[in-house]
């Protein structure tokens, strides 16, 4: 008898340690992943590895309407929201429905025997007859008192789910909903970056190109009142209105055309980060004669997500956009590279000028420009610093690689 109790408690000890590695790891995957979805297949399979489990299923339910957002196992996830909605209106009552109502677990067991014996449920006989379970636990999903959905996890026959598994589950759903509540949060944070970044379009829009059109219009009037005199027009004076209204209407093309490209980053999608950078550089380059030299060094750039490629992007065009309206700037370089820091891979993104700087003082905390790339670096959990260097102003970003990227390289 000691010796099996000696061996159960063994059993138990190995099972509570397959419990935390499992946390851990799913831990690790909702603070790196990019994607919302692979962090919850990736909640789903770990909590499903970690049990006698035969499948997981991570339901979000928003307005009425249920989806399912992270899948485990052996029950088909496809269409299962469809045939769901035909059950309850044959009369079926799901249990994780409960949980959801009263933000409480659920314990159903036996629960495939009693819903294949309901012809209400039978839209869904076919995909849950096919998988091995028997017992179901609903945990509901809760962010700060308030119930995004259910993890429903579906328990191999012979298995009740005990206390212990419970709470386990409870973990596992925390971790959901914290991954969910983060989607939620950065997809806020990128709706309030384009109203920001509308509202910036709208005042350079106000402090460029319309005051062109404005100086454009007085010139043109200017410009017919000498035409229409009695035969003493002064050639020289038509010309000069002439040639200055020329001028204008070019400064106006060229503010347009700038913000058309603020607008349409359509060279990141076409040439990758890097091609981007160098094009957009050039563009600058060209436009406000000045010196920019690009230094680009990214290992498999197209690993990273589109996300945070977009926004190295937008952080380095808004580093130059700085530097040509503010800097008095005859030279610049730009430095994209991937690097170690602290045992993980980093984008680091330096950009340097030659400018006036701020005469050593800071950096005010809430010019627009600098806002902007410090939200952009922050969504991924990067960093900005902005200050006088050696000749000019600098300006320094870095943004971790996500985990799952660093794996595949």
């Amino acid at each position: 008898m000691a010796d099996l109790d000696e061996r159960f408690s063994g059993d138990a000890a190995r099972h509570g340690q397959r419990r935390l590695a499992a946390i851990a790891r799913a831990a690790s995957s909702v603070a790196d992943a990019g994607s919302l979805r692979v962090t919850l297949d990736v909640v789903a399979r770990e909590a499903a590895r970690a049990e006698s489990i035969a499948a997981v299923q991570i339901l979000l339910i928003e307005g009425g309407t249920l989806r399912v957002v992270g899948n485990a196992g052996s029950i088909d996830g496809e269409g299962f929201p469809e045939r769901l909605e035909q059950c309850r209106r044959r009369g079926a009552r799901p249990m994780f429905a409960e949980a959801f109502r009263t933000a409480r677990p659920v314990v159903a067991v036996h629960r495939k025997r009693t819903l294949m014996a309901d012809p209400a449920w039978e839209p869904l006989h076919e995909a849950m007859g096919a998988s091995d379970w028997d017992s179901l636990v609903a945990v509901p999903l809760t962010v700060r008192k308030r119930v995004l959905g259910v993890l429903n996890a579906y328990y191999a026959p012979d298995t009740v789910p005990d206390g212990a598994a419970v709470e386990f589950l409870e973990a596992m759903a925390d971790l959901a909903a914290m991954a969910v509540d983060s989607a939620d949060l950065l997809a806020r944070s990128r709706r309030d970056a384009a109203a920001s970044e509308r509202a910036r379009i709208a005042r350079d829009l106000h402090d460029s190109a319309v005051q062109h059109v404005f100086s454009m219009r007085l010139q043109a009037s200017a410009l017919s009142e000498q035409v229409d005199t009695d035969g003493t027009t002064d050639p020289h004076v038509v010309r000069a209105v002439a040639d200055e209204l020329a001028g204008l209407a070019e400064h106006a093309l060229a503010d347009l055309r700038g913000l058309v490209l603020q607008l349409h980053p359509a060279d990141l999608v076409e040439l990758g980060l890097a091609g981007a950078v160098e094009r957009h550089a050039e563009s600058v380059a060209a436009a406000a004669g000045l010196d920019i030299d690009v230094e680009i060094d990214l290992a498999e750039p197209d690993l990273l997500p589109a996300e945070i490629q977009e926004d190295l992007f937008r952080i380095v065009q808004e580093a130059l956009h700085n530097v040509v309206r503010h800097a008095s700037a005859t030279r610049a370089v730009v430095r994209v590279r991937v690097q170690d820091d602290a045992g993980r891979a980093h984008v680091a993104v330096d950009i340097d000028d030659d400018g006036v700087g701020t005469g050593g003082r800071p950096p005010r905390s809430g010019a627009l420009g600098l806002v902007s790339m410090r939200e952009r670096a922050q969504r991924w959990g990067g960093t900005t610093e902005a200050s006088d260097g050696p000749r000019g102003f600098r300006v320094r970003v870095r943004v971790p690689v996500p985990t799952a990227v660093q794996g595949l390289g």
